[in-house]
C-alpha cells in the first residue's frame, strides 16, 4: 500500500488494523513519513478550527439579525423569516458536512472530555503540622498554581509512582503534551496503581495532537482496566470509530 494511501486511509479513518500496524511502524521509522503525516495534520486541524470560527460567528451573526428585524408589512416579515430559516439550515448542513468531510473534530473531544484529575492521594487539612515538599506540592496543585506545584514535584527525590502522575497531570495543565506523555506513559508500565487513568489521558492527549490511531488504541487499553473511564472510553471510541 503507498504512503499516500495509508495517511488518505488515516484522516478518513478508513485504516484495516493490519494497514494500522503498518501505518503506526511507518511512523515510528520514517522520518520523511512522519514529516509529511505532522504537516498534513496541522494543515487540517488549522483549517478545521478556522472554518469552525468562521461559520459560527456567521451563525450567531444572522441569528442576531434576525432577532432584531422589524418589518411593517407582516406577510413580507413572515416571506423573509422563512429564507432566513432556510439560510440557516442551509449553513448548519454545510457545518455537519464539513464535519463529516474532515472527521471528527479532535480537539472538541479533548476539551469536552478532559478534566483536571482531583488529588485524591494526599489529603490536605489544615491541621496538619509537617509542612513537607510533598504537602506543599499537593496544596499548590490543589489552588491551581501549577508552576509552584511543578517547582515541588521537581524537587522529591525518589518520588513514588503516583507523583509521577500528578506532576504529568501539571505538565498537562502547563501545555507540556510531550513531557506528560512521557511520564504517563511511564505510569503505564511500571507498578502504578494509576494505569487506567494514565491510558484515558494518554488518549485525551492525542486528541489533542488529532493521532486518532493512537487515541483508539489508549482507550482500547483503558477498557481493558477495570472500572475507570470505561463508559466515557467506550463512547469516544464510537465516535471516533
Amino acid at each position: 500500500m503507498k504512503k499516500e494511501e495509508l495517511l488518505n486511509g488515516y484522516f478518513s479513518h478508513s485504516l484495516t488494523p493490519n494497514q494500522e500496524q503498518l501505518f503506526e511502524s511507518l511512523l515510528a521509522e520514517d522520518a520523511e513519513f512522519k514529516a509529511q503525516f505532522e504537516f498534513e495534520k496541522n494543515l487540517k486541524l488549522a483549517i478545521k478550527e478556522t472554518e469552525s470560527e468562521r461559520l459560527k460567528t456567521k451563525l450567531k451573526t444572522l441569528e442576531t439579525e434576525i432577532k432584531t428585524r422589524k418589518e411593517s408589512d407582516e406577510k413580507t416579515q413572515w416571506f423573509n423569516w422563512k429564507i432566513a430559516a432556510a439560510v440557516l439550515l442551509f449553513m448548519s448542513a454545510s457545518w455537519f458536512g464539513y464535519d463529516a468531510f474532515f472527521g471528527v473534530n479532535t480537539v472538541e473531544l479533548y476539551a469536552t472530555n478532559y478534566v483536571t484529575h482531583p488529588n485524591t492521594v494526599f489529603p490536605i487539612t489544615r491541621s496538619d503540622t509537617i509542612n513537607s515538599i510533598e504537602r506543599q506540592a499537593f496544596v499548590a496543585y490543589e489552588a491551581q498554581d501549577f508552576d509552584m506545584a511543578l517547582t515541588n514535584f521537581n524537587t522529591i527525590k525518589n518520588p513514588e509512582e503516583y507523583i509521577l502522575f500528578y506532576k504529568a497531570q501539571t505538565y498537562l495543565e502547563l501545555g507540556d503534551l510531550e513531557k506528560a506523555k512521557g511520564l504517563l506513559n511511564k505510569n503505564t508500565t511500571e507498578a502504578s496503581s494509576f494505569i487506567g487513568e494514565s491510558h484515558w489521558y494518554l488518549a485525551l492527549i492525542y486528541l489533542k495532537q488529532n493521532d486518532i490511531v493512537r487515541a483508539k488504541k489508549e482507550l482500547k487499553l483503558v477498557l481493558r482496566q477495570q472500572n475507570y473511564k470505561r463508559q466515557e472510553a467506550k463512547k469516544l471510541l464510537n465516535k471516533l470509530s
